[in-house]
């Protein structure tokens, strides 16, 4: 039985590495949520970190209390965590690492259903991706 979680070394931290994320990642979205995401090869120093890590953001803008932007965050990153073991597998397994950052787009508090499914369309939409970029890193 897999565990879900997201501990501190999933977490994406730095001040750097998300800024390289976001100049260099490339984007989609899946209604309320962006997704940033950036393939990178597996340096062999990083044996110790995750080679899957993921930052969330809710703007202030939309919500004014941060009462508001964590619940956001808080079930944005309860759905990555219950959902994100497949991915985890895939990436493992391959040769590249993957950061990415959820941003919440919508002006209303959604339910936790309507985030869960965006971020299960997300997930597997990354697995399609890194099934791609593996084919091609084979050819």
């Amino acid at each position: 039985m897999p565990t879900h979680t997201l501990n501190k070394l999933e977490r994406l931290k730095g001040h750097t590495k998300i800024r390289l994320l976001f100049d260099a990642g490339e984007k989609f979205k899946v209604f309320p949520l962006t997704v940033i995401y950036l393939f990178e090869d597996r340096k062999e120093l990083a044996q110790i970190s995750s080679p899957l890590k993921m930052g969330v953001a809710v703007g202030t803008r939309n919500f004014k209390k941060a009462v508001d932007r964590n619940l956001l965050k808080r079930r944005i990153r309860e759905a990555y965590r219950i959902q994100n073991t497949a991915l985890k597998q895939q990436v493992l397994a391959s040769p590249f690492e993957l950061s990415l950052f959820y941003i919440y787009g919508d002006n209303q508090i959604h339910e936790y259903a309507n985030i869960s499914m965006a971020i299960k369309k997300s997930l597997d939409k990354l697995q399609d991706l890194l099934t791609t970029k593996m084919m091609k890193n084979n050819d």
